[in-house]
């Protein structure tokens, strides 16, 4: 981290400095890990509020205080009216202070793998960091870009949203060089409002890049490719907005996709050269994302030569898509999240394997109005493209009505575990298993069941 003094951020807060002003070389959030001479910034939530913790923290370590409330604390501290705003502003003068070139990225799903195989690419010939998980909201940002320091020369942070303003507020710390919109998609319809409010409420980050005269990036496959063109029509005749995607006139093209069981392979062609692209990950949607991440990096001003290596060494992201091959059967565990698009692109990708396909699917979350359709529709794309449906959760019971003699429903994990492994693992050895559904659903403990399954032999026969 690029250190700053107190009386920067209390400035920048619009918020009073009490005591020393001392220099601050690392911000906290959590009371119990309080580096020693850190900034503790206390925030408040529904069901929490830090400021309960202050004793604790000095105690801890930290030598100074961020706060909404209080006074004549032991150690100097800056007072202001909103300490979430204060944590952002903390990741601003960092920002501030470094010349890394920042590339952003969002999107209603893939942008975990897009951040990943940007970073891969920068990474084979700069200092680069990244997003760590999914730290990608109005608390995760900020202590992203905390981590900033002389050093990098590239960071790839991820900014996550379920509400229209949301990538607005992180956008404004973040401060991007240019920025990369992977799809907008059927996920948290309920906080956007509808669909077009998705549309509007991923746009934030263009705004935000535009307004400093940065790069915007979308897909050109896009259902909202003409509102974009129409929007930001000057951006785009002024070459400040680009598009990656499967035609010729796009900044990144992949083409010649193919996909198996263990690799998706595609020509990627930008400033004029092309090449042969292997990811070691699965599903034609992987193509798409390596364009995004392709585009977001050139955007930046990497250069081509580090796209392949960048892209063929990207790590799979656990719990999206990973393959785990065991005695009798193949995982595919997808379990981390689930937005529609994603669903059928997992569909898509469990039909590219030989064997007995059995799709394991929790309910998706946060659609609003659209939730029983987009379940319905989940059901009939799976219809003639899998040998099984498993559903937990009361929304996929609309898959299963339209799914038919393949689907069935059950009411617990427990339930649909005992099926798995009396009806499925014991009487087909050549199963492939793709487990997918939200957060939420607890998809986990399914895969966690069937890890232990493949563990313990005699239980499978």
């Amino acid at each position: 981290m690029i250190p700053f003094y107190l009386s920067e951020l209390a400035k920048k807060a619009q918020g009073t400095l009490t005591g020393d002003d001392v220099k601050v070389e690392s911000v906290t959030t959590d009371s119990r890990n309080c580096p020693q001479g850190s900034l503790f910034i206390a925030l408040k939530g529904e069901k929490f509020d830090a400021h309960d913790f202050l004793e604790k923290a000095v105690a801890s370590g930290a030598a100074s205080l961020g706060v909404s409330k209080g006074d004549n604390f032991s150690v100097p501290y800056v007072k202001c009216t909103d300490t979430l705003r204060l944590l952002g502003l903390a990741g601003l003068l960092v920002r501030e202070k470094c010349k890394t070139k920042i590339g952003a990225v969002t999107g209603s799903c893939g942008k975990t793998t897009v951040k990943e195989m940007a970073y891969s690419i920068l990474k084979q010939g700069f200092n680069a960091m990244c997003t760590e998980g999914n730290f990608n909201n109005d608390v995760g940002v900020p202590l992203t870009l905390l981590r900033l320091d002389e050093d990098l020369d590239y960071a790839i942070i991820e900014q996550g949203a379920s509400h229209k303003e949301d990538i607005k507020r992180t956008s404004e710390f973040v401060q991007a060089d240019a920025a990369v919109i992977t799809n907008v998609g059927q996920a948290h319809i309920e906080g956007f409002g509808s669909s077009h409010g998705v549309y509007e409420g991923k746009s934030e980050i263009l705004d935000a890049v535009l307004e400093r005269g940065g790069i915007g990036i979308v897909p050109s496959s896009s259902e909202w490719i003409d509102e974009w063109k129409k929007d930001y029509k000057e951006a785009f005749s002024q070459g400040k907005m680009l598009t990656f995607g499967f035609n010729d006139d796009d900044f990144v093209k992949v083409s010649e996709v193919e996909s198996s069981a263990n690799e998706v392979s595609f020509i990627l062609t930008a400033k004029g050269q092309s090449e042969h692209i292997k990811l070691n990950l699965l599903g034609k949607h992987n193509a798409q994302n390596a364009a995004a991440a392709a585009a977001l990096c050139l955007a930046l001003g990497c250069d081509f030569k580090y796209i392949k290596p960048g892209l063929e060494n990207t790590a799979s992201v656990k719990g999206r898509l990973q393959v785990k091959k065991f005695s009798g059967f193949t995982l595919i565990d997808d379990a981390y999240n689930a937005s529609f698009n994603a669903v059928l692109s997992g569909i898509d990708t469990l039909s590219s394997f030989a064997g007995f396909k059995v799709m394991v699917f929790g309910d998706m979350g946060e659609l609003g109005d659209e939730a029983v359709s987009l379940h319905e529709k989940v059901g009939l794309y799976a219809k003639n493209k899998i040998n099984l449906l498993l559903c937990l959760g009361p929304l996929s019971r609309h898959s299963v009505e339209k799914a038919g003699g393949i689907a069935r429903h059950f009411d617990s994990h427990e339930e649909l575990g005992a099926f798995l492994k009396d009806e499925v693992l014991k009487q087909h050895k050549d199963a492939v298993i793709l487990v997918k559904g939200s957060h939420a659903m607890r998809m986990d403990l399914i895969t966690d069941k069937l890890i232990a399954l493949s563990e313990s032999k005699d239980s499978i026969k």
